[in-house]
């Protein structure tokens, strides 16, 4: 009589134990690669709406060459949706006018040159941490700045973009703002 081997099927409770913390440790190691993939979305997409920005402003100084324009036009035909006003330097400005006070043109400019899914406001410093929208906007007498507030909240840098409108000069760097304080 020979006695054949018997086949257990089934983990004992230290084996299970085992691939839990397997288990466990991978997680640890995978989700902050997911996370910073959200981060690495938001950023990508500023990134692109500041870069389509940058080449409208080229496009529509370059229109404004062509059709021998010397001084600000109120609405520049043949371009977007030739709504678009310019400063006498021949760079885009705002939606209403060449009088538009430069709080309201920062938003009409944005507006007026792309196309973008990314929500944009008037934000102060102070009202940062407690916005709900992606892209900030704030200003000074002669420029537009433009600041991802996500990253802002997160205490991260932030792509930001400055657009010179007088000269068309757009700027886009990574910026980091404190608001601990």
């Amino acid at each position: 009589m020979s006695l054949s081997p018997r086949i257990m099927v089934g983990f004992t409770l230290i084996e299970l134990v085992v691939v839990l913390i397997i288990v466990g440790i991978l997680a640890v190691v995978a989700v902050p690669k997911f996370i910073s993939l959200g981060d690495e979305a938001e950023r990508s997409a500023l990134l692109t709406d500041y870069s389509a920005f940058a080449s409208a402003v080229s496009l529509y100084h370059d229109a404004w060459l062509v059709l021998g324009e010397g001084q600000a036009v109120a609405r520049l035909a043949n371009f977007g949706q030739g709504n678009v006003s310019s400063t006498a330097t021949g760079f885009p400005y705002s939606t209403s006018g060449i009088d538009t006070d430069v709080f309201n043109a920062c938003l009409q400019v944005w507006h007026g040159l792309i196309q973008s899914d990314i929500t944009l406001a008037y934000v102060t410093d102070a009202d940062i941490p407690s916005t709900h929208i992606q892209l900030g906007y704030t200003y000074t007498t002669n420029a537009c700045i433009y600041r991802g507030i996500y990253f802002i909240q997160q205490q991260q840098s932030t792509p930001q973009m400055t657009y010179y409108f007088d000269t068309g000069k757009v700027i886009i760097r990574d910026a980091f703002y404190d608001i601990s304080q």
